[in-house]
């Protein structure tokens, strides 16, 4: 007889699915294509960039979370970043209309593991409730108090003091605010930067790994820090220098190179400022990863 999963409490506690009633999250329970499956140790579950069609609840052992090195002394080796337990999930990032639907990291069981899979059809119900709030709720006054809240949040900040005021007032035609979920990758350490981020609420985590591949936290970004920078600087590689990461739900207002850069001409203190920000860290990335 086929093992059944009935425990609903485990799913509300999931952010993506906890909108949703008992009715419906019964629902997924029973669906056909949703179902427990088994993992030997070592067992591939997912692949980083391959497409996403579901997402898995830990009920039982143990799974590694795994990405590519891509820069200091780690570069094409998999190198674990995490490793989930009953009651943890995953998978449900690459789900999300906002994003690629690409997977950004690779998940193997460390132990003999029991997963409950959900298939995407059934998380895009419960996105969809994240995306546009409590149920009977009108999306456009929140969109409203949310536009105050990144102007606000700009005019305190050292960074944007050179704005115009007619271009705090069209925020929302030249930046946007993007929620990601709890343990997302923002950005990746090698790619080509072509935006920075400002945390509106929630963090992120910003680290490397040192030449044993052991993860060496630099910083961590509440509202109103920024990342991501230093690859978009002139003169420089336009390569992320480190890896980004959310500790929990996050919402953060992302600003494209071609703005900073106006907002760079137009400050020649800042912009000196944060050239020699970059240099401290490279000299800070340079020991990490030779020790």
């Amino acid at each position: 007889m086929v093992e059944k999963f009935t425990d609903i409490k485990l799913l509300r506690k999931i952010p993506v699915l906890s909108a949703l009633s008992d009715r419906e999250l019964q629902q997924i329970i029973n669906a056909p294509g949703n179902t427990i499956v088994e993992y030997k140790p070592k067992d591939l579950i997912i692949r980083e960039s391959e497409i996403g069609d579901c997402m898995y609840v830990v009920l039982e052992g143990a799974v590694d979370v795994l990405i590519r090195g891509e820069g200091g002394g780690v570069i094409g080796r998999e190198i674990t970043i995490a490793t989930l337990r009953a009651g943890d999930f995953f998978g449900e990032g690459s789900l999300s209309p906002d994003t690629t639907g690409r997977r950004k990291a690779t998940v193997r069981a460390y132990l003999p593991t029991k997963l409950f899979r959900i298939d995407k059809k059934h998380v895009h119900v419960g996105v969809q409730d994240t995306h546009t709030g409590p149920r009977g709720a009108a999306a456009g006054p929140a969109a409203k108090i949310e536009d105050n809240e990144v102007k606000q949040l700009m005019k305190e900040m050292r960074m944007f003091e050179s704005l115009k005021e007619e271009e705090l007032a069209t925020v929302d035609t030249w930046a946007e605010v993007i929620k990601v979920d709890p343990g997302e990758f923002v950005l990746k350490e090698s790619e080509s930067g072509m935006c920075l981020y400002v945390v509106l609420s929630g963090s992120v985590e910003i680290f490397t790994f040192d030449d044993a591949d052991k993860i060496v936290i630099l910083a961590e970004h509440m509202r109103g820090d920024y990342f991501g920078e230093q690859a978009l600087l002139p003169g420089g590689t336009g390569k992320r220098n480190a890896y980004a990461r959310t500790n929990g739900p996050t919402k953060l207002i992302k600003i494209p190179k071609a703005y900073f850069r106006l907002i760079l001409n137009r400050d020649s203190v800042l912009s000196e400022t944060l050239k020699k920000i970059g240099e401290a860290q490279k000299k800070e990335l340079h020991e990490i990863q030779k020790k």
